[in-house]
């Protein structure tokens, strides 16, 4: 029962994580609830889950799955239903968790999740369920990314500006990337990219470029097509200078959780908090350089000898 979420090595209760076939994501790079993939117990092992709970004395209190970021209110529906017959053939549950997949709009083509359409058919759900069983369940829900994805940022500083000619592309060189950021390279995931030019002053016009990020690698690719972490596309952005500021947008969740910190020896970036007042606050230090290599140990040279 390794995808069983077992309190304590004396535990009387438990979790259990299922996977149900379906899906409301739109990056085909992170549809979890499908048969290869390893998140969570397959819903068809119910029984089997029920034998080793008897076997162990483990009482079964809580139903958790989980369906990736989407939005679309009919498979936050079935999602639900075929959650909460689970919680049927287990009478000591009392909670049910739908995990998260609330859809962010980072870009301004995206949509938001509507939680009142996707809560509606979810209430209903649970409101049969107990009139059904005389069992009021608890609702849990996991929102992380739908509250903070969009209040979080990279500042960037473009550090250099090449082109590859006339048939080519004109590239903006960070000195950040994959590092900091490692959605788009990951699963072509798309962020707003905003040139905000060094003098307050500067009035430019636009033009297209493809923008990469400051690691030896072909996905370090901030501008890539939407679902294709490696294919190169343009962006029409304000015309950049070396020295100008580049800001990745909606960098709030699996970002910084997520960095490659370290990767080609960068060291991790600092954050700051910017308060209502307008006040900045670091909450994270910039990681000094020695930071990368103090764990490593000198072996003695007759082990290399």
């Amino acid at each position: 029962m390794s995808s069983t979420a077992v309190h304590s090595a004396i535990a009387t209760s438990a979790t259990v994580t299922t996977t149900t076939p379906t899906t409301s994501h739109r990056h085909r790079h992170r549809h979890r609830p499908r048969k290869p993939l390893s998140f969570g117990i397959w819903y068809e092992w119910e029984e089997e889950c029920a034998a080793i709970a008897a076997e162990h004395n483990l009482k079964v209190v809580r139903v958790h799955t989980h369906i990736g970021s989407g939005s679309d209110p009919a498979v936050w529906q079935k999602t639900a239903g075929m959650s909460i017959d689970l919680c049927r053939n287990f009478p000591d549950v009392v909670t049910l968790n739908l995990g998260g997949g609330y859809k962010v709009a980072r870009m301004a083509t995206d949509k938001f999740t509507d939680l009142q359409e996707c809560g509606a058919p979810v209430k209903e759900i649970f409101t049969k369920f107990a009139e059904e069983t005389g069992r009021e369940l608890h609702l849990e829900i996991e929102p992380g990314t739908f509250l903070v994805a969009n209040t979080g940022a990279v500042v960037s500083t473009v550090q250099d500006k090449v082109s590859t000619g006339p048939s080519g592309h004109t590239f903006l060189k960070l000195d950040a990337g994959m590092t900091d950021v490692l959605r788009p390279s990951l699963y072509g995931a798309q962020h707003p990219l905003i040139v905000v030019p060094a003098d307050p002053a500067a009035s430019r016009d636009t033009e297209k470029v493809v923008v990469v990020g400051h690691c030896c690698e072909s996905g370090d690719l901030l501008s890539c097509a939407p679902d294709e972490p490696e294919t190169i596309s343009e962006r029409e952005l304000t015309m950049a200078e070396v020295g100008d500021f580049l800001v990745v947008e909606g960098s709030g969740a699996y970002c910084s959780s997520m960095s490659t910190k370290n990767y080609n020896s960068f060291p991790e970036a600092p954050e700051l908090l910017l308060t209502e007042d307008g006040e900045l606050h670091v909450i994270r230090a910039r990681q000094p350089l020695v930071e990368i290599w103090k764990n490593e140990v000198q072996l003695d040279d007759k082990v290399l000898s």
